[in-house]
């Protein structure tokens, strides 16, 4: 009888972060039908946007799984949903084989019989942080072949959709966006469900967001102008993909929507440090909260971002908390700036003291944000670390009063040559800094943007003190 997997295991044999968050969503019963488990075989029907439930079977012995799905990913959503949810004790081990089961179990390759474990139609992405020695099957030629024709399909099916998408942008500029105030915008939300079908899911992201924008402030229409604008540029981009160097096409990829296999990336040359955790900050994206860790090389001053996801009501990873300093390696995604990381080999949790990191002043984290965006130009953040003093706004109870100069109305980091940066972020993390600091200058880090710097953490006595 095999042995029930543990919910890391199924992490594991993901494709890429964002296979393990959606699959994650899919398990709950809601969407399942004709779920069993007759050990070591596994098996259900789930929903999705087709009429007729994808079936998908399972042979947890022979790591072998089969879903009607259309995918390309190996495997898919709908299997590693079933794995969590069985892995997670959710499915009873009871019951009869349902037909379409029954029928597998028959026509399935048996163990250790030689037989590739992937189904025909398995991409070449197979699984991409799979612990070895668990390393799925080569492939034949044949489901290479298949693999390359789909991914060759999807890049057609965005490409065409990123056209229709510019069409649209030119049509709202010469239609104008002042219509878009009375009822939102629905228009992008239906835009939004286009970049769906041309398996652009980032871009259908983007669409989601900029629909929000109207009569969100004062400045919406700036803010929605740009966010078109930046549109159109990726369209460009899109359009002249073979054209871009390796980096920036890689960046173009990544904000369509594009994945790198994670084993793809483990398999790059580390960068070895300490790595201190500085920030951390949790989002909620539908049902799904998406956990941001920036860390920074304590010998190499390398900064990094983790991504780490948990679905909604899901335990946590707490595996990387701001104020740990971490012995490790980072292997880094594709793209520029390189941030994004993802840990490799980790050692022992270390105790950091004298800490002296090498900060920016405020006009050279204006030029790192500056060279940043030209690298990628739809980046949100990037992380910042300027020496400076954090001022409050003058005026009473925290009501900012005119100012003259590069100095901010509000709350702001100066530097020693009178330059000022603005805080941003929650108020009281703004006043911890201010308690902690005592009003003099310590490295400061924080996410930099181009609305200024949101404090997480600073560095004083050489002792990292988080927000």
């Amino acid at each position: 009888m095999a042995e029930r997997w543990s919910v890391a295991r199924v992490t594991a044999l993901a494709p890429d972060s964002v296979s393990e968050v959606t699959a994650r969503r899919l398990a709950n019963p809601t969407p399942w039908s004709d779920v069993g488990c007759i050990p070591p075989l596994l098996w259900g029907s789930c929903q999705g946007s087709a009429k007729t439930p994808y079936r998908v079977e399972i042979d947890t012995s022979g790591r072998s799984f089969t879903c009607t799905c259309p995918s390309r990913k190996y495997p898919c959503i709908h299997v590693l949903a079933l794995l969590f949810l069985w892995a997670e004790g959710r499915i009873d081990e009871s019951g009869g084989l349902t037909a379409f089961a029954a029928e597998w179990a028959t026509r399935r390759p048996a163990p250790g019989s030689g037989a590739a474990s992937a189904p025909s139609d398995a991409p070449d992405d197979a699984p991409d942080d799979a612990p070895a020695g668990d390393a799925p099957k080569a492939q034949t030629a044949e489901q290479r072949l298949a693999a390359e024709k789909r991914a060759g399909q999807r890049d057609e099916r965005v490409r065409t959709g990123m056209v229709e998408l510019d069409r649209w942008l030119d049509d709202q500029v010469t239609a104008g966006i002042a219509a878009t105030t009375r009822h939102g915008y629905p228009a992008a939300q239906e835009m939004a469900a286009r970049m769906v079908d041309a398996q652009a899911p980032a871009v259908a992201s983007r669409l989601r967001d900029l629909a929000l924008l109207p009569s969100s402030g004062r400045d919406w229409p700036d803010r929605l102008v740009a966010a078109l604008g930046l549109l159109h540029l990726l369209a460009q981009g899109t359009a002249r993909l073979d054209e871009l160097s390796p980096d920036l096409r890689h960046t173009v990829r990544l904000r369509l929507g594009y994945t790198t296999p994670r084993l793809e990336v483990l398999g790059t040359e580390p960068v070895v440090d300490r790595w201190a955790v500085v920030g951390l900050r949790d989002s909620d994206e539908e049902l799904v909260s998406m956990r941001r860790v920036w860390l920074r090389g304590v010998a190499t001053g390398t900064p990094a971002l983790v991504l780490l996801f948990t679905p909604l009501g899901g335990r946590v990873d707490n595996s990387l908390l701001p104020g740990m300093v971490i012995e490790g390696a980072l292997h880094f995604y594709p793209g520029r700036p390189r941030l994004r990381a993802v840990m490799g080999a980790r050692g022992a949790e270390v105790v950091l003291t004298d800490w002296a990191p090498e900060c920016h002043t405020v006009a050279e984290a204006s030029v790192a944000w500056r060279d940043a965006v030209a690298d990628d130009p739809w980046l949100g953040e990037l992380p910042g670390l300027v020496l400076g003093a954090p001022v409050p706004p003058a005026g009473r109870h925290g009501q900012a009063a005119a100012t003259s100069g590069t100095r901010p109305a509000g709350w702001a980091l100066v530097d020693a040559a009178g330059d000022a940066l603005p805080l941003i972020g929650s108020e009281v993390d703004r006043w911890q800094l201010l308690a902690l600091t005592g009003g003099h200058p310590w490295p400061v880090f924080g996410e930099l943007s181009s609305q200024g710097l949101r404090p997480t953490s600073v560095v004083i006595d050489g002792t990292l003190v988080t927000l």
